[in-house]
């Protein structure tokens, strides 16, 4: 019998052997499974279950491998809490006789309804009114609100607002995020009168300059806006938006700048359409650390619709994308990148945006804005648990929905950088536009329930300034 021959003979009697032994070894190691009975969810006695059975990742019937039920109940407890209506949510398997398992569900609900004073600082961020404007308290807005979460026990809201002081403001908004039985389809809508007798109309080196008229009205605006929202699944929701603006400015305000409205205009009246996606993952959303989030968003003003006889129109694209990284039980890492490129032109002030507004910013700069129609913003923030106190009672709280409380204490060091394109030529001294920012640093972030963060960070800038920032969102 020749070399090939017995090799031949070889190879096939040890691919037998071993595709027997694979055989014996899969069919032992089959998984165990088990279907899912009737879910029962228990402490809503608000909320529908309808609502409930949305954010799960599993149905009744359905057939789920034992050793996945773990990630599984992980994954749907997530889902609930990110709805920020429970302040705890827990699951839990009932074994019954035929095999099959019920799935019991007990949430916490918070308090829906709040009546609420407001006292909000008219400002980029904290930082910027306690040093900038001196902590000055005719920069605070106050008055009241009244919002009620999940009316009818359908996760719809109704929120309406008086605010007076700095804006004066007046605001009324309804969202039905699921107007069909497949719970896909929402609506919202919102409308606002607002005015003010002091606004930023222009920077100079990178600080926003105010006019004030204490005895005139510089601006009157009214926005009103209609969106239709679809959710596909659990985690990707489409959102396209529909929107009407009317400003109108005071001549003085007029005279001391170029381009404020389109075409320098004392009273504008304009549209905007907007498409805009997410895909959510994150564990939870108001303090992740893991998962990952990303955003798209084309936006249109103007759409060619005349303003004194002229067509308006201006595009930009926004994107931002954020991942999270659960190192060890106590070490986290998170990333993020952010960018936004605008159409070519000088943009009016109304509109333009660089870096330095909302949550687009480069940490160390919290004090500067650079206006441009284009930018890119990276952020990376590697945080380590100093301790965690999962839900506790606290029985000298009468109220269910507050009488639960956790809080965790992070450890945090990061670095970010950030470029603004082309400096907006209306704008003076514009000097950190069109140059690579960079801002470093370390801080304590405290995270607490209904949401709420607290971050105290020491930051480092290229200008070789340094300082202690206070912020009161999760960073990215």
């Amino acid at each position: 019998m020749n070399f090939y021959l017995r090799f031949y003979l070889v190879f096939s009697l040890l691919q037998i052997c071993f595709s027997a032994a694979w055989c014996q070894v899969k069919n032992s190691a089959a998984p165990k499974r088990f279907v899912v009975g009737d879910i029962l969810p228990q402490g809503n006695r608000i909320t529908r279950a309808s609502i409930i059975f949305r954010e799960l990742t599993f149905k009744k019937g359905d057939t789920l491998i034992a050793a996945q039920w773990a990630s599984i109940a992980e994954r749907s407890k997530e889902n609930l809490m990110n709805c920020s209506l429970f302040t705890s949510a827990e699951l839990d398997t009932i074994r019954l006789a035929s095999g099959e398992l019920d799935v019991l569900i007990v949430v916490q609900e918070r308090w829906y309804l709040w009546p609420s004073p407001i006292f909000r600082i008219e400002e980029r961020n904290f930082n910027t009114w306690w040093v900038q404007d001196d902590h000055r308290l005719d920069k605070v807005d106050y008055g009241a609100y009244l919002t009620y979460y999940n009316m009818f026990g359908l996760k719809q809201t109704l929120k309406l607002e008086a605010q007076f002081g700095y804006t004066q403001q007046f605001a009324a908004g309804y969202i039905i995020p699921y107007i069909n039985k497949k719970q896909a389809g929402g609506l919202a809508f919102n409308f606002s009168y607002s005015k003010n007798h002091e606004i930023p109309y222009t920077s100079v080196n990178n600080e926003l300059i105010y006019l004030n008229t204490p005895e005139h009205t510089l601006k009157k605006e009214y926005t009103g806006t209609i969106d239709y929202t679809y959710r596909q699944g659990l985690y990707n929701t489409n959102i396209l938006e529909a929107d009407i603006f009317s400003c109108s400015i005071n001549d003085t305000l007029l005279k001391l700048t170029n381009n404020y409205l389109p075409f320098n205009v004392n009273n504008a009246t304009f549209f905007e359409a907007k498409y805009f996606f997410k895909r959510d993952m994150r564990n939870y959303a108001p303090y992740p650390t893991k998962g990952y989030y990303f955003d798209f968003s084309l936006n249109e003003y103007g759409m060619g619709i005349k303003i004194d006889n002229k067509p308006f129109n201006l595009f930009y694209v926004q994107t931002s994308f954020h991942k999270y990284w659960d190192i060890s039980p106590r070490l986290f890492y998170s990333a993020e990148v952010e960018g936004k490129v605008s159409q070519n032109g000088v943009q009016p002030y109304y509109l333009q945006r660089g870096l330095g507004y909302a949550s687009d910013f480069v940490r160390g700069y919290e004090l500067y804005v650079v206006d441009g129609n284009d930018f890119v913003l990276v952020k990376n923030e590697v945080k380590f648990r100093l301790f965690n106190v999962p839900v506790q009672p606290l029985p000298f709280t009468g109220m269910s929905q507050f009488n639960k409380t956790y809080y965790a204490v992070y450890l945090t060091a990061f670095t970010d950088w950030g470029y603004v394109g082309a400096a907006n030529p209306d704008v003076k001294n514009n000097f950190l536009a069109a140059t690579p920012l960079w801002g470093n640093g370390f801080g304590l972030d405290f995270v607490t329930y209904y949401d709420l963060v607290f971050r105290l960070e020491y930051s480092f800038n290229k200008l070789n300034q340094s300082g202690f920032f206070l912020h009161f969102v999760a960073p990215m």
